[in-house]
C-alpha cells in the first residue's frame, strides 16, 4: 500500500512515497481504508525535528475511512462502517485503528469534515471538560479562540452553559462571535491582560506553545483555573490552579471522541476547514508547507 512519510528531517520536501506492507488488525482492532486525513503541528514540529532517521517514519494521527477488516473481540464496528480514529503512521492508505481511540461517523457527516475535529477536538474536550472542569455560569476566556483548539474549546465551553470570551486577531472577531462567544477581545488593538484583568474564573490558553502564561495569570480570577497546553508551570504569588494540558488516558481518546461527534451531530460544533488536498507526495508537501504558515482552518488530505 502507499504511505507517505521521510527518512531524514526537514522541511516539508523531505516526504517521500513507500509501498509498505499493509497491516492487520489484532484483538480489539479493526483496519480502516482510509478517505480523509486530517495534518496537525505536531505532525509539522516532528518532520522540521534534527537528526537523521533509521528507517522511513510515517506519520499521521488524524484519520477518517471505511472499516475493511475487524480483529478478533471486535463487535463494535462491522465491514464497510464509516469511523473516524485518533491512530498512528495515519498518512497512508489503510490504518490500524484501536477500539479505545475510535468511534463511528454518523450518517450524513463528510469525512473531510469529521477528519479536521480529531486532535484539534481530543484536545479540546478534554481541556474544558477534564482539566479545566468547566461549569455553567462560569467565565471562560479562550485565548486562540480562531484555532483548531480554541475555536472548539468556545464551542465545547459554550455548549455547557459558559459565558465565553474569546481572544484573537482582529479579523476573526466575526468568526469567534459567531460560534458562542459572548465578548471579543482582539490582541493586534488592545492588550487582553489588561482589558480582562481578573475576570476568568477559567482561562484556557491553546496558542501555539502555551505563549503568555504571565497574561494568562493576570486574567483569571483569584482561586480560579488556567488549563494551558504551556510545557512549564508559571511561578507566581495570585492563588490559582495551573493546569497542563497534555494526553490523559483518565479520560479515554474514545469518549472524548464520542462526546464531540455527538456535539457535530447536533449541530453545535462546527470546524473550519481552510484546505482540501490530494492524497499523493504533492498534496502532503504542500500540506505541511501550509502548517510551517500562518493559515486560517484545517488541513486535510482527502483520498
Amino acid at each position: 500500500m502507499k504511505a507517505y512519510g521521510y527518512e531524514q528531517h526537514g522541511d516539508p520536501d523531505v516526504f517521500q512515497e513507500y509501498d509498505i506492507d499493509q497491516p492487520t488488525p489484532n484483538m480489539n482492532q479493526v483496519l480502516v481504508r482510509t478517505i480523509a486525513i486530517g495534518l496537525n503541528n505536531r505532525e509539522r514540529a516532528e518532520r522540521a525535528g534534527y537528526g537523521r532517521l533509521g528507517s522511513p517514519l510515517i506519520p499521521g494521527r488524524d484519520v477518517v475511512g471505511e472499516v475493511t477488516e475487524i480483529g478478533d473481540g471486535v463487535s463494535e464496528f462491522g465491514v464497510g462502517e464509516l469511523v473516524m480514529t485518533h491512530t498512528e503512521q495515519g498518512y497512508a492508505e489503510y490504518v490500524l485503528a484501536d477500539l479505545d481511540a475510535t468511534v463511528a461517523v454518523p450518517d450524513g457527516m463528510t469525512p473531510t469534515r469529521v477528519a479536521g475535529i480529531i486532535t484539534p477536538g481530543l484536545t479540546a474536550y478534554k481541556a474544558v471538560k477534564f482539566f479545566a472542569g468547566v461549569q455553567p455560569g462560569q467565565t471562560v476566556i479562550v485565548k486562540g479562540a480562531s484555532g483548531g483548539v480554541g475555536s472548539l474549546s468556545v464551542q465545547i465551553a459554550t455548549d455547557l452553559g459558559a459565558d465565553v470570551i474569546g481572544i484573537a486577531s482582529s479579523h476573526n472577531e466575526e468568526f469567534v462571535k459567531s460560534i458562542g462567544a459572548t465578548r471579543f477581545v482582539a490582541y493586534d488593538q488592545e492588550d487582553p491582560a489588561t482589558v480582562l484583568a481578573d475576570q476568568g474564573d477559567v482561562v484556557i490558553n491553546s496558542a501555539m506553545n502555551g505563549a503568555g502564561t504571565d497574561d494568562d495569570i493576570k486574567m483569571v480570577k483569584p482561586n480560579g483555573t488556567v488549563a494551558s497546553v504551556a510545557h512549564t508551570s508559571p511561578t507566581t504569588d495570585k492563588p490559582l490552579k495551573f493546569v497542563h494540558v497534555h494526553p490523559t488516558n483518565a479520560m479515554s481518546d474514545r469518549e472524548a471522541l464520542q462526546a464531540v461527534i455527538d456535539l457535530m451531530r447536533d449541530g453545535k460544533l462546527t470546524v473550519n476547514i481552510g484546505y482540501t488536498l490530494p492524497f499523493n507526495r504533492d498534496g502532503f508537501v504542500k500540506g505541511h508547507q501550509l502548517l510551517e504558515e500562518k493559515h486560517d482552518g484545517r488541513v486535510i488530505i482527502v483520498k
